[in-house]
């Protein structure tokens, strides 16, 4: 390297020596000698990228020993690339745009005590979500996201914050966003191995508008987080009430065992501390399926409410509550194309009654790439990411994308709020086993395939099983 750069200099001065003896006596009888040494020059160009690994080399000529340097060097070729061309300097503020879809189509099964206990559960099909936004940088360190879902009864914000990234204390988010609370409430929901997350969704404090203090350390093997915000929050990441409405929420993950994506041991545990500004809460959950309709009903048809939706089947109603001390505990084992991940959590709640009790949800999920490929780990949330296909499918080409199988049990238990003072809600346990087939076709767009048997078991009532069939398409950029 030394000597490719040495060799280049020595080319250059008696390059410029040429270029000033054909100033007083012309290029005429020179110029064959300028086109060899520019062959030479390019050739040791190439050598200097090859022993680089294709990075490009800036040589220079001491400014002492030819001053006119750069202009002289102009003047001979002007269309040489001698030195790395630096990338343009990012622009502040920017915008890039974002968005996804998914549509989903469903099936029910119902057994006779199901209808008697849920209703007839109509099939339906329409999007899941549908969510456009638009995310940048203000500064080097300001970053923001602004994302909205127009799916539903009415367009709502999802996930709006501004983020100061790298303070001393850490990366500082203000605004609406997913609480540091259980790992698959942070998975991104276009990643989601499901259709839904499991139904111990129900006991989380979700999405909530305060300020969260968050990073990685010991070479993105912890990662922590810590949250204050104010709760319970609406679809536009409000809060009303006159109560206090104060919540937090905590998580510290860590990788026990770190050997890369293909072997690793994720350990994790989260808190979270709520006091709802009305004193209301409502832990409702479906069996891991949304399907809404909305049939022309009401006076000014489809744009009026209300809205038909499979219903929750654990649901305790809207109870009055003093606060809830939730608790989660998360594992997770990667073998690379193989993944099992699992989370317990308990909330246990205190009624103005005085009285308290607990509730509890947990789920275990198995997942396994038929394709080979390498289920991605996150480094900065502690979760895992999407699924890159290996052979993105291109059936002209024989290439099928990538292929995964999944399997989870989920337990969502209301029960022990059953008959409290103040709880109007049937209550439930609700027990989900899952198994689907996912179609990865590239890395932004995938089809889902699900067979749901929900066992539902209501006090008074007794049990009742239910069953759907489930797919769903997703494109997103």
């Amino acid at each position: 390297m030394r000597r490719s750069r040495f060799g280049f200099s020595m080319l250059a001065f008696m390059a410029i020596s040429l270029g000033l003896a054909a100033s007083s006596s012309g290029q005429t009888g020179t110029q064959q000698q300028i086109d060899r040494l520019q062959q030479q020059i390019d050739q040791l160009r190439s050598e200097s990228l090859l022993s680089t690994g294709g990075r490009p080399v800036i040589f220079q000529q001491p400014a002492a020993t030819v001053p006119d340097q750069s202009l002289m060097w102009s003047q001979l070729s002007p269309q040489s690339e001698i030195a790395a061309v630096a990338a343009p300097e990012k622009q502040y503020p920017n915008t890039r745009l974002t968005g996804f879809f998914q549509l989903d189509t469903v099936r029910f099964g119902q057994s006779s005590e199901s209808r008697a206990v849920l209703g007839d559960i109509q099939d339906g099909t329409g999007f899941r979500r549908a969510r456009l936004g638009v995310a940048g940088d203000v500064t080097k360190r300001g970053t923001y996201l602004m994302e909205f879902d127009l799916a539903q009864s009415q367009p709502r914000f999802v996930d709006v914050w501004g983020q100061i990234k790298e303070t001393p204390l850490g990366n500082l988010r203000i605004g609406r966003f997913r609480q540091p609370f259980g790992m698959a409430e942070l998975t991104s929901v276009r990643a989601l191995p499901m259709l839904e997350r499991p139904t111990a969704g129900a006991l989380s404090p979700f999405r909530q508008t305060g300020v969260m203090l968050s990073d990685t350390a010991v070479e993105e093997t912890f990662t922590w987080a810590v949250s204050g915000f104010r709760t319970l929050a609406d679809n536009f990441g409000n809060t009303y009430g006159d109560s206090t409405g104060l919540g937090t929420a905590e998580r510290l993950t860590f990788l026990y065992r770190d050997r890369g994506d293909w072997d690793l041991i994720h350990l994790g545990v989260a808190h979270s501390y709520m006091d709802p500004a009305r004193n209301q809460f409502q832990y409702a959950s479906q069996p891991e399926i949304f399907a809404g309709q909305q049939p022309n009903l009401g006076p000014g048809g489809l744009a009026v409410l209300p809205i038909e939706f499979v219903p929750p089947f654990a649901n305790a109603g809207v109870f009055n509550v003093e606060h809830a001390n939730l608790i989660n505990i998360e594992a997770a084992r990667s073998w690379g194309r193989t993944v099992v991940q699992a989370e317990n959590r308990w909330s246990r709640v205190k009624l103005p009654s005085g009285d308290s009790t607990t509730v509890q949800a947990g789920y275990i999920t198995l997942r396994h790439m038929l394709t080979g490929e390498v289920i991605s780990y996150n480094r900065s949330e502690g979760v895992f990411g999407r699924v890159k296909p290996d052979c993105p499918l291109d059936i002209a080409a024989g290439k099928w994308g990538a292929w995964e199988t999944v399997a989870r049990f989920s337990t969502l238990n209301l029960n022990p709020l059953f008959g409290l003072p103040g709880v109007s809600g049937p209550t439930g346990r609700l027990d989900t086993a899952t198994v689907g087939l996912n179609w990865y076709w590239w890395e932004n767009a995938k089809s889902q395939f699900e067979w749901i048997n929900a066992d539902l078991n209501r006090p008074v009532v007794g049990a009742s099983i239910s069953n759907a069939f489930a797919a769903r398409l997703q494109f997103d950029f």
